[in-house]
Formats: structure tokens, C-alpha cells, sequence
């Protein structure tokens, strides 16, 4: 299936503000922009940040079109060109780490560095496990696939979300100011009363079921300079992936987060934020 790239509506572009050069931030798959606002506050003294939503938050936008995630990683190419934006800094983190790692190795003078938050991207034998499956035809019986379609997405209000999420190993290491950001950024009143979840649980088993087992040779075609942030307890960015990354990508380098999990944006901001900070100046981004 051929998807070519399509242009977002008005509502999944925010501009933060900010001072300095343009940074754009990539979010995870079922974390909205408006989640990662402890990061962006520690980014906007150094740099002006934007970000763009991906289909999933994109009204009567359909997963079930969605081929694989290299059409959002163009979607991301395709605006940032529209919108004139070109050399900026690109981040990303988990989906959004891989969409702008793909969209960074398609279009080499669109970003001018990228800082890669525990990006969704694997090494043998995920990597041949993942193929495996997809051949098989059992992708939608993947566990994080099956939970996802799952996941109970409407609730009596924000403080029921509230008490149900904040004893789960998910947010056990966020920051009291980044739970409370993604509860603000990811529940929207609904029609019938009570709060949705903004990020549908359709898409959200979507963009696990297609994604790609091996981006690789992608990646090596990067051509600017390139930062992997991983969490020092992540189970979805090995160490194993940390050290591919640094002989595929021709300068790249990998800092470990201490204390941090995959969501090391959500639990060490600050920390975070002056890794891409001192990156940028040492590359002159």
C-alpha cells in the first residue's frame, strides 16, 4: 500500500515561543506534545520550540491506512518543509525519535543535528523476532499490540485517571509537574460526560502493530551529527542498539540518563533538557 504524505490540520502544530534556534520535538506514541511540558520549558531560554502532532491525534485521520510509520516520519518532512523550517534541531522521543531519525536520513538538510530519546529502534534477536511475527501474521496478538487495543479510554473524570494511573509502573518515576502535564495534554472532555483519552487506542495499537523491525540502513544515511539519549533502565532502546548506533551513524554519540527509564523525558527533564542543550552548542546547532 502506497500512503503518501498528508498535511496535518492547524491543531496538531503548536509553537511554544522561546529564544534561540528552532527546535522541533517529536512525541511518543500515546503521549501528546502537551505532555512533554516540563521538557519544553527547560528547552525555550535556549532554543524556540515547535512540535507537530502525528496522525493519531489528527481528526477522522483512519489507522487502519497506515502501512507503517515511515508515512509520518514524511507527514514530519513534508511540514517542517511547507512551514520553511529547514536546519533546525530535531528531537524525538520513543515514535517520535524513530519518525525524525527517518525523516533526518530522507532529507538530509532538514534538520541539523537530532537528539534521539530512547528511540523505538532494534537489534538481533528483536529484530528478527519482530520480522518473524509480522510474517506470521500475529502482530495484533503482541502483547504491547493487544493491551493497547485494550486500554480503557474513558473515565468519570480527570481525578478517576488520576488515582487509577498514578500507582502504575509507567508513571511510578515521572515528576509530580510531568503527570500532571500529560493528564492535562492526554484526557479531553467528552460528549457524554466524563474525560476521553485524545489519543485514540486504535491508533495507538496501530503504530505498535506496524512498527518497523529494522531501520538500520536508514539510519546510517544520516548525515548530520547525532545524539542517542537513553534511559539507563529502558527495555525498548538496549544498550546493544546504544552501540550499533554509534558504529552505523558516523559520529554519533550515546549518553545514559541515570535513575531514568524509557520515559527519562518525563522523569529527569532537567537532565534531559541540558544534554540537548550542551549538545546543540557543541555542534554548533
Amino acid at each position: 500500500m502506497t500512503v503518501t504524505p498528508l498535511e496535518p490540520p492547524d491543531s496538531a502544530w503548536s509553537d511554544w515561543g522561546g529564544d534561540g534556534p528552532a527546535l522541533h520535538l517529536a512525541h511518543a506514541n500515546g503521549f501528546p506534545a502537551g505532555s512533554y511540558r516540563s521538557l519544553i520549558g527547560q528547552l525555550t531560554p535556549s532554543f524556540h520550540v515547535v512540535s507537530m502532532e502525528a496522525r493519531p491525534l489528527w481528526p477522522d485521520a483512519d489507522p487502519a491506512t497506515l502501512p507503517g510509520w515511515h508515512p509520518m516520519a514524511d507527514d514530519l518532512r513534508c511540514e517542517l518543509r511547507r512551514r520553511g523550517l529547514r536546519g533546525l534541531l530535531g528531537v524525538g522521543h520513543s515514535l517520535g525519535g524513530t519518525l525524525t531519525a527517518l525523516a533526518a536520513a530522507a532529507d538530509p538538510g532538514l534538520f541539523s543535528a537530532v537528539v534521539l530519546i530512547d528511540p523505538v529502534i532494534f537489534t538481533w534477536p528483536r529484530s528478527w523476532l519482530m520480522a518473524a511475527v509480522r510474517r506470521l501474521g500475529l502482530m495484533r496478538r503482541f502483547p504491547l499490540v493487544r493491551h493497547a487495543r485494550e486500554r480503557r479510554d474513558h473515565w468519570p473524570g480527570r481525578d478517576a485517571v488520576r488515582t487509577a494511573y498514578r500507582g502504575r509502573r509507567t508513571f511510578a518515576g515521572w515528576t509530580p509537574e510531568a503527570f500532571e502535564d500529560y493528564l492535562g495534554a492526554g484526557f479531553a472532555d467528552a460528549a457524554g460526560g466524563g474525560v476521553r483519552m485524545r489519543y485514540p487506542r486504535e491508533w495507538e495499537a496501530r503504530i505498535f502493530e506496524v512498527c518497523p523491525s529494522d531501520v538500520w540502513r536508514e539510519l546510517a544515511r544520516i548525515a548530520v551529527p547525532v545524539l542517542f539519549l537513553r534511559g539507563e533502565a529502558s527495555d525498548t532502546f538496549l544498550k546493544s542498539a546504544a552501540r550499533r548506533g554509534g558504529r552505523q551513524i558516523a559520529g554519533a554519540s550515546t549518553i545514559e540518563v541515570a535513575g531514568s527509564s524509557h520515559f527519562l523525558p518525563f522523569e529527569r527533564p532537567a537532565e534531559v533538557a541540558r544534554e540537548i542543550i550542551r549538545f546543540a552548542a557543541e555542534v554548533g546547532s
